[in-house]
């Protein structure tokens, strides 16, 4: 498959900056518990990690026919087999092209017979429970850096998630191909981690830190955005293609953390979860640096509601499902979290990176 335009993908966890007319505002009811996490317990704890601030439900929980989260089956998979396919790359040609995701629920074709250490092994490293390589995809290279506690909280809440029945389909071509460790495939280029197809950890070394006031908050913000969710992930620029890979930008491809948080990732209006043909085909993630390029003369309300209403400072909604839709994880933010994460982002230092207006992509030359 030679364009990207044959994709047919609904969901990923991506943020996108920038006004793009009108959407809902409230999420569904997938996300449960927002309390500030000195009343919370272990449980609640991951609950939250899972279902808000790290976006898990976005990949895991599968929508129904008309675009809302299907509670009943919360982190039981999504695959092709589902009304609407998580991702299939092909949908011209059988049994190539899809990627599923696992079922993290407490039954045997899920998680229930599987070790703690080997959850936490998947989560941090990559490592699936038979000892394979996870499509990065699965942000395991940024969850690397959460805390020990922030993993065994995830652990405890897995373990309460009442078991689905579902068997997930193996992942087909060329998806499978990181599954084995192929590192000869395109999809692997660059991503090879002692001898197998595994993105490299990000440094944390390599994640800014805050400059001016507020820099406990924005510190805190900092493990938020950069460790435990996943804001860096769509808002740092991705190395061009390599090995002539005929795959769309998000899968799976390295970020350039030498320019972290400036913004010009590329992904496909489907991708994002939007069918309107108002928006633009290639939909371009916002510089979040306060330059005049990005987020200047914004302040820390204005960015804290952009992320948890996709509301931009001008009232109009940006482009992405993650924000601010009936499936957004955001809109349950903690206030404090909120709050800590808008200020880390308005501490970073400026850098020009011109993402374009109306998250259409920078101007042409």
């Amino acid at each position: 498959m030679n364009s990207t335009r044959g994709w047919k993908i609904v969901a990923v966890a991506a943020m996108a900056l920038g006004g793009c007319g009108d959407n809902l505002e409230k999420p569904d009811g997938g996300v449960i518990d927002a309390a500030p996490d000195a009343g919370r317990t272990l449980v609640e704890r991951g609950q939250y990690i899972m279902n808000t601030l790290g976006a898990c439900s976005f990949c895991h929980t599968p929508l129904n026919p008309d675009g809302t989260r299907n509670l009943a089956r919360s982190f039981a998979g999504w695959s092709c087999n589902d009304p609407i396919p998580f991702l299939d790359a092909d949908p011209a040609t059988q049994g190539v092209g899809c990627l599923n995701t696992r079922n993290l629920t407490n039954h045997e074709t899920g998680l229930k017979n599987v070790t703690d250490a080997a959850i936490k092994d998947a989560i941090r490293n990559g490592t699936r429970t038979d000892g394979k390589s996870i499509v990065p995809v699965m942000p395991y290279w940024i969850f690397h850096n959460m805390t020990d506690e922030d993993i065994d909280a995830i652990v405890a809440y897995l373990r309460t998630v009442p078991g689905v029945d579902n068997q997930v389909p193996p992942n087909e071509p060329p998806w499978n191909d990181i599954n084995d460790d192929n590192t000869a495939s395109p999809l692997c280029a660059g991503s090879e981690v002692a001898g197998k197809c595994r993105a490299t950890p990000v440094d944390p070394a390599t994640i800014p830190l805050p400059t001016g006031s507020n820099t406990e908050s924005a510190m805190r913000g900092r493990y938020l955005a950069g460790m435990a969710g996943l804001c860096i992930d769509c808002h740092t620029p991705d190395f061009p293609p390599q090995g002539g890979s005929p795959f769309p930008p998000l899968f799976p491809r390295l970020i350039d953390m030498s320019k972290p948080w400036t913004g010009g990732r590329m992904f496909l209006r489907e991708q994002l979860g939007l069918v309107d043909p108002s928006y633009p085909a290639m939909i371009f993630t916002r510089n979040l640096t306060p330059d005049a390029t990005g987020l200047m003369g914004w302040t820390v309300p204005q960015i804290s509601d952009a992320i948890a209403r996709g509301k931009d400072r001008d009232g109009d909604a940006v482009c992405a499902a993650t924000h601010g839709s009936m499936i957004s994880p955001y809109a349950a933010l903690d206030p404090q979290d909120l709050e800590d994460i808008a200020n880390y982002l308005a501490s970073l230092p400026a850098v020009a990176n011109d993402t374009g207006a109306n998250c259409a992509g920078p101007p042409v030359p």
